[in-house]
């Protein structure tokens, strides 16, 4: 990996910090998210697979939107053969993966913050916890980012991002859900050992998807 992706990592949060749509949506989303769930759950006890599971799928829908535009845009600027001509394609990849997994870190404490605080969920294992969100969000970086990188070419590269999506993210929500839900046990119903189980394989999931992604997106991302 070279210094470029430093150059594009740049960039992608100058232009993010003048436009801002990316975070705002973003936030509206997760704050919009979490109060419909606190409604639909008022006055309910949320169990550890309940709480697991929205938030899960809060996450994942907010990756989803959010994540793929970061290489779609260039396409749709017009930018994307400059960028192939001066750039390298692993370098492209690691500056818009980071910036993804910035991105999704900041969403997902927003996400956690107000999911915790508007359904009243306490959190009985922090570490895996945290472990958790950490191996889903690095994930969701490196699989949506390569995910982009497929459709960029599309005429509804959008709506194929997303499909696309999906399937790869699928065995990511099941070791997520596995984790979330002994992380936020507080009578101590699941096994720790499998909890820490899945965290782990988030984190190894994580990992190999950040790893394999510049490769994979150098022979898709065609100059």
């Amino acid at each position: 990996m070279t210094k470029g992706w430093r150059a594009i990592l740049r960039k992608e949060i100058r232009s993010e910090m003048r436009q801002r749509s990316g975070l705002i949506t973003t936030v509206l989303f997760s704050v919009f998210t979490v109060i419909t769930i606190s409604f639909a759950t008022f006055d309910l006890e949320i169990s550890p697979q309940l709480g697991a599971g929205l938030l899960c799928v809060a996450m994942l829908f907010a990756a989803i939107v959010a994540l793929p535009r970061a290489v779609l845009i260039e396409e749709e600027q017009g930018t994307g053969d400059l960028l192939r001509l001066v750039a390298k394609a692993e370098d492209v990849y690691w500056g818009k993966a980071i910036y993804n997994l910035l991105f999704m870190a900041i969403t997902s404490l927003v996400l956690t913050v107000l999911f915790l605080g508007f359904t009243r969920t306490g959190v009985a294992i922090p570490w895996l916890f945290v472990a958790c969100i950490a191996g889903s969000c690095a994930a969701y970086a490196g699989t949506v980012t390569l995910c982009g990188a497929l459709v960029a070419q599309a005429s509804n590269r959008n709506a194929l991002a997303g499909v696309l999506s999906v399937p790869l993210l699928l065995p990511l929500s099941f070791l997520a859900v596995s984790g979330l839900r002994v992380a936020l046990d507080l009578r101590g119903g699941f096994n720790v050992g499998n909890g820490a189980i899945a965290g782990v394989g988030l984190l190894c999931y994580g990992a190999a998807s950040l790893v394999i992604g510049p490769y994979l997106f150098a022979a898709v991302w065609k100059r």
